[in-house]
């Protein structure tokens, strides 16, 4: 938990905000527990980490379904600030994705990021829904986002 919560405060701000945190930590506790979700309405949370060849974690991110398994929603994604742009968040994206395709084929997949993403987002098919000003925290928008229907497969490798 402890790696995760390093690699969030590495990002924090501008990719997330202080406030964040503390339901960010709550997110961590709750994983891995049979009877306890982190949110409400949820029937299945999944998160997982990266590794590189050192042990050392470098990336975290995670899913959540609705109760009916219509949508699934990413959740917590994040890769080490010094690590970024080297392929690792597109791997775990895609990671992601190829996972709910397979084992939920009927959910639409969704997300929330920040003005600061959502053009990383948007590069693998998500397409904006709704833009909240401010709507993580003061001069942090919220960008709702959903995949295409159509998207395509991107090269899965990363450098790190």
């Amino acid at each position: 938990m402890e790696a995760c919560l390093s690699i969030f405060d590495s990002n924090c701000p501008p990719y997330f905000a202080l406030g964040e945190r503390e339901a960010f930590e709550h997110w961590l506790v709750c994983q891995g527990k049979t009877l306890e979700n982190a949110y409400k309405n949820t029937s299945i949370e999944t998160y997982r980490v990266i590794e590189n060849e050192a042990g050392e974690l470098v990336g975290c991110g995670g899913y959540y379904l609705n109760l009916d398994q219509t949508e699934a929603r990413f959740a917590w994604g994040m890769i080490r600030k010094e690590l970024q742009h080297h392929g690792i968040g597109t791997y775990l994206a895609m990671q992601r994705i190829e996972e709910i395709k397979r084992t939920y084929p009927l959910a639409e997949i969704t997300l929330a990021t920040s003005q600061h993403t959502h053009l990383f987002y948007a590069q693998m098919g998500f397409e904006v829904l709704d833009i909240i000003p401010s709507g993580f925290a003061p001069n942090l928008d919220k960008y709702e986002m959903k995949l295409k229907a159509n998207w395509t497969h991107l090269k899965l490798s990363c450098n790190f």
